[in-house]
């Protein structure tokens, strides 16, 4: 079969709009990607640049002591007796010990020992 000329132009034509649709289909697909990598970049930014509420913003210098668990103590206690005004709000100081100690509520337990920063 012989191809006219207008056979050749629809064919043509066909292939472009075939090929335009997927190189659209494919800029999308880049930009998809772009954006899922930049928001996980984001994301591990965020994630790295938490830091506790006892940051040494104000140049102090925090040390971490061992505090031996006595019967009746409380966490709530033993932070009370050491936290200082410099840490922020007392709820954060509370959670850097938890954090420090892999604590995930307030029990702790008699005999046991507690890192606990403090600012000198």
């Amino acid at each position: 079969m012989r191809y006219t000329r207008n056979m050749r132009n629809r064919r043509n034509n066909k292939v472009k709009a075939i090929a335009l649709s997927r190189g659209i289909t494919t800029f999308h697909k880049r930009i998809a990607i772009l954006v899922c990598v930049l928001m996980a970049v984001l994301a591990l930014i965020m994630l790295f640049n938490v830091t506790s509420s006892a940051k040494n913003t104000y140049n102090y210098d925090i040390s971490y002591t061992n505090v031996h668990i006595n019967n009746g103590d409380t966490l709530w206690d033993i932070a009370k007796s050491n936290y200082s005004v410099e840490y922020g709000d007392f709820d954060d100081y509370i959670e850097e010990i938890r954090t420090l100690n892999h604590i995930s509520g307030d029990m702790i337990h008699v005999g046991g020992y507690l890192v606990i920063p403090t600012i000198r």
